[in-house]
């Protein structure tokens, strides 16, 4: 059988067509010939053998595999590709900032995974339409969730920024790493703002919840029994010191750097191209399994800052205490270790 799928070069379906679906399939397979503006007749099927076609010969099985703009198959028409004029004003604005929006967006994710399960599992966590009290949710399902936040983070705007979503680790790279100073302002700008915007969202999608859980719609508070703003953002333990406070904040902080290092050191054990994600992922899991319970494990200050300035705006008031500014500090003398001890 082997041998007669390489004569051939086709795969024999798992499940027969029925009549109807192979007239479908004939129509389509002579309207793509018939048709100049649809692919060309040397395309032909992928098959099994087959992990990376080569896309010019070969018709994409989608949705696994994205279509190049340029591209005409069956499936897929070039005409948004083709243009020859002047760029739009949007086209323009994407292309200058396009390192901003990416670290908008990457930010955005982490806290709309992030606070979005915060708010899931405290707001609901005894909710008599559930079957037992942490049917929403535990401790464990809030360290993963943040996890896969900056997981996704760094999948949306890792190909285009780097996936920074983070001031210290844009500050810390710029130090040690090239990374230009004069996009700083901008890029730290751009997190603050995705995160400010992904807050709001997370707080209009709970506003109901909030409003159940706090004892009414005019009710809001920062500090108390049934407070919700550390939903959104961090606190420090009530019994913590600020000295013991900005250590954790200082030692977290720190290895995540390390392993930032670490992950992009191309003389070291780097992950695979496209599976730095999920290292990012393991590393977020443990840090926050075992350094998050003192403040929370913050570790980024547009991550902290961004949620205080939204529930500034739904009306909070003034009474949220300031971030702690222990992040960026703590990353410079690592960084310098790294850099001297480890770097290739």
């Amino acid at each position: 059988m082997a041998s007669s799928a390489a004569e051939t070069d086709e795969i024999t379906p798992l499940l027969a067509r029925t009549p109807e679906q192979q007239r479908k399939r004939s129509r389509i397979s002579s309207h793509a010939s018939s048709n100049p503006s649809f692919g060309s007749s040397s395309m032909r099927r992928n098959t099994l053998r087959e992990v990376h076609p080569d896309p010019s010969e070969v018709e994409p099985s989608l949705p696994a595999s994205a279509v190049p703009a340029h591209t005409a198959t069956a499936l897929h028409k070039p005409m948004w590709s083709h243009h020859d004029g002047e760029p739009n004003l949007w086209a323009s604005f994407r292309h200058a900032w396009r390192e901003e929006l990416a670290e908008f967006l990457g930010t955005f994710m982490i806290l709309l995974f992030g606070a979005g399960v915060e708010c899931q599992v405290t707001l609901h966590y005894n909710s008599t339409n559930s079957g037992h009290g942490a049917a929403y949710g535990d401790y464990l399902q809030c360290r993963l969730s943040w996890a896969v936040g900056v997981a996704m983070a760094v999948w949306v705007s890792g190909g285009v920024s780097g996936g920074h979503c983070n001031p210290t680790v844009t500050i810390v790279l710029a130090l040690f790493r090239g990374f230009p100073f004069r996009k700083i302002p901008s890029i730290i700008l751009a997190q603050l703002a995705g995160a400010t915007c992904a807050s709001l969202c997370v707080y209009l999608n709970y506003t109901h919840s909030i409003s159940r859980f706090e004892g009414g719609d005019d009710i809001r508070t920062v500090i108390g029994p049934h407070s919700t703003a550390g939903l959104f953002f961090t606190f420090p333990a009530p019994y913590l010191p600020d000295s013991s406070a900005f250590y954790t904040e200082f030692l977290a902080s720190a290895v995540l750097v390390i392993i930032v290092f670490a992950l992009a050191d191309k003389g070291n054990l780097s992950p695979p191209q496209g599976t730095q994600p999920f290292a990012m992922f393991l590393a977020l899991v443990g840090i926050g399994a075992a350094l998050g319970v003192n403040t929370g494990y913050a570790m980024n200050g547009a991550r902290d800052s961004g949620p205080r300035i939204a529930l500034w705006l739904v009306g909070y008031g003034n009474e949220a205490p300031p971030a702690l500014v222990s992040t960026t500090p703590s990353c410079i003398p690592v960084a310098i270790l790294h850099s001297i001890a480890l770097q290739s």
